[in-house]
């Protein structure tokens, strides 16, 4: 039956009723009586009366009790009793509002007061907090304009020594947020992490004019007048600079110091001294003179630079390393200075490792691959110890902070190789001493560490660093017995011959297992085959200079004799190049081929660096050339101010803001 049909029955009195009366005790029976379930379920029309609980309601409301409508902006009930409708600050910085204070406090003429805002600092460490925030707008000047030039050098000044003094008591490591990507790239040290100066992050003792002139705070700039100087400087730029940024993402050598050195008569000479070298070299009509004059010009002025406490070691330490360089270029006149060692020396003093960017990062990755490839070549020993280069290794997390970053990759392929060159030598003393059980498996955990960190830096690395083709020999229509590989870029080439040269020698090297087992022979023979199509296919000129060093570790783990023909064809190719003779290498490798018409005589792998320090000019700097090389690594001895021997002796002074308890003094790196 539809109750929404029934009439309402009149009203009736007590006692009448137009039914039959029922008896009380039926009536009660009735009504104890359960009805249907059918009758007791709620019409899907009928209201719910359920009052709704409240959750969102505003502060005015809950204060004073009352129930509020929730409505967005102001409240029914704030609206009507004309109340400020106040709302709750939710702590996800979803809803956060943001609006201009009231008023801002004049500063007084000549404050030296700044404020510091951490808020985007603490809206960062929640998801979506710091995209909420406006783009960040540079704050208003600390000081009034003043009326003179020289009033405002002062303001810059006192500005300085401010940012740096609040730089040095704030510690962003004292926060308790896991940063990892800090640690790729720019370091976790304070003078790190202060980039309030521009260019100061390339010293942690002192302020560089010429850091801040590549950081972009002078507008001027000079340019060459002198035809011979712009052809030099030409030179440089085209031929010598792009092997020195061979690996260096920023090609600072070739791209931006060049610029800057115009006004800066040290590295300029230094520019020029490269760049007539390199043309005495193709063009023997040239003549070495202009070279010699400019870099005695150089080496004078830098040495006089040395020799003052007020120095700018930034630019000391570029001039010095590329002097160094023009010393590894070949030459018929001979050089007395050291700028090898030296500017090693210098770079230790300005404290850079692999943590410094810019400019810092890339000297010193010059420096260190090129004595890497020398302790290789001469079986040297390392003479700056790898785990003070702060080479983060955590390659697992490598694209979660900066992980496409080619400098990252370069330095931890340096570091690998390091520590196998470091291992291998460590490994060769052992087995003439005789090792003992424990030895021995010290040495098969320190090899599979290496071996797996080369595993994972071939799965990591970005992929400008991986080849774009490769092609193994019977895919090819060339006839070569090396597959061929295809990399973008010359970095990319040599951070890929280091890492087949890292296998190689952890191949060499097995504690458990003889170079001439059948899975080492084999490990061997591929990377070597690897490193012999990356060079044979390699149309970059600019990286034949390094590839004679890969080649002779390559060469040697070749067995097939098609092989070894087409790898010495290689060499020939190259040596047109470098302007070197390869007949002596050519002739030692044929002794450890086993080759019929080979020289009688026999030669050991070990012993190739005594015919193979012709090809390398730059040891000049201990010996003459065509005589024996040296036992040791002559850095040990000379590449630090710190040793008796450093090369600058008579003229070197320590920087006047140099202080004993600087972490970065270059007494305290330890030596290997």
């Amino acid at each position: 039956m539809n109750l929404r049909k029934v009439a309402k029955a009149p009203p009736q009195s007590p006692g009448a009723s137009p039914r039959t009366s029922t008896p009380k005790s039926q009536a009660s029976d009735s009504q104890s009586t359960p009805r249907p379930r059918s009758s007791r379920k709620k019409s899907s029309d009928a209201p719910d009366t359920k009052a709704r609980r409240v959750r969102t309601g505003c502060l005015t409301c809950r204060q004073r009790h009352l129930k509020c409508d929730e409505a967005v902006g102001r409240c029914l009930n704030c609206r009507k009793s004309d109340r400020v409708c106040r709302r709750g600050v939710r702590l996800n910085f979803i809803d956060t509002q943001t609006v201009a204070p009231p008023h801002i406090i004049t500063r007084p003429h000549g404050s030296k007061v700044t404020f510091r805002d951490d808020s985007r600092l603490i809206a960062s460490l929640y998801v979506g907090g710091f995209e909420i925030y406006p783009p960040a707008q540079p704050e208003s000047p600390v000081q009034e304009n003043r009326q003179s030039h020289h009033d405002f050098d002062m303001m810059g000044d006192d500005l300085t020594n401010l940012f740096q003094s609040v730089a040095q008591s704030f510690d962003p490591l004292s926060f308790d947020v896991p940063h990892p990507n800090v640690a790729d790239f720019v370091g976790t040290d304070t003078w790190h992490q202060s980039h309030l100066v521009p260019g100061d992050e390339l010293l942690p003792h002192g302020t560089s004019h010429f850091a801040q002139k590549l950081a972009g705070k002078h507008e001027y700039h000079a340019f060459l007048a002198d035809p011979d100087q712009v052809s030099l400087l030409r030179t440089f730029i085209e031929d010598v600079g792009p092997r020195m940024d061979i690996m260096d993402e920023m090609n600072h050598f070739s791209q931006i110091l060049p610029g800057f050195a115009i006004g800066e008569p040290i590295l300029l000479k230094a520019f020029l001294a490269c760049g007539a070298r390199h043309l005495s070299f193709v063009d023997p009509s040239y003549g070495d003179e202009k070279a010699t004059r400019y870099y005695d010009e150089a080496t004078r002025d830098l040495l006089n630079a040395i020799h003052d406490h007020n120095r700018d070691s930034v630019l000391c330490a570029t001039a010095a390393l590329a002097l160094g360089f023009s010393e590894t270029m070949p030459t018929s006149s001979r050089h007395n200075g050291d700028h090898r060692a030296g500017s090693r020396a210098l770079i230790r003093e300005c404290g850079w490792t692999a943590k410094t960017p810019g400019l810092g990062g890339a000297c010193f990755r010059i420096s260190v691959s090129a004595e890497l490839l020398n302790c290789m070549r001469y079986n040297w020993t390392l003479s700056w110890d790898p785990n003070t280069w702060g080479v983060n290794m955590d390659m697992d997390h490598s694209y979660a902070n900066n992980g496409g970053n080619q400098n990252i990759w370069h330095h931890r392929i340096l570091y690998i190789f390091a520590k196998v060159m470091t291992f291998q030598a460590s490994s060769r003393t052992s087995h003439g001493l005789g090792d003992d059980a424990a030895q021995a498996i010290q040495h098969d955990h320190e090899w599979m560490i290496h071996n797996r960190w080369c595993d994972q830096w071939a799965k990591s690395i970005p992929r400008s660093l991986v080849p774009l083709g490769h092609l193994q020999p019977w895919q090819t229509s060339s006839n070569s017995a090396f597959p061929e590989v295809w990399l973008a870029n010359r970095s990319a080439i040599v951070s890929r011959l280091f890492y087949h040269a890292c296998r190689i020698l952890l191949a060499k090297a097995h504690p458990f297992q003889s170079e001439f087992n059948e899975d080492m022979r084999k490990m061997q023979r591929s990377h070597a085959h690897e490193i012999c199509g990356l060079i044979s296919h390699a149309k970059d000129r600019g990286v034949a200079d390094i590839s004679l060093y890969f080649l002779v570790l390559a060469a040697e783990c070749l067995e097939t004799r098609e092989a070894q023909e087409q790898v010495l064809g290689i060499f020939d190719t190259i040596t047109k190049v470098t302007g070197s003779s390869a007949e002596p290498i050519k002739n030692d490798l044929k002794q450890i081929w086993s080759w019929a018409d080979a020289h009688p005589h026999t030669v050991a792998p070990a012993q190739m660096h005594n015919h193979f320090y012709e090809l390398d000019p730059s040891l000049s700097l201990s010996n003459h050339l065509g005589s024996p090389p040296s036992l040791h690594n002559p850095l040990l001895t000379t590449g630090d101010f710190s040793l008796e021997n450093h090369p600058y002796r008579g003229y070197y002074v320590p920087p006047h803001h140099h202080h004993p308890l600087n972490p970065y003094h270059y007494g305290t790196f330890d030596m290997i």
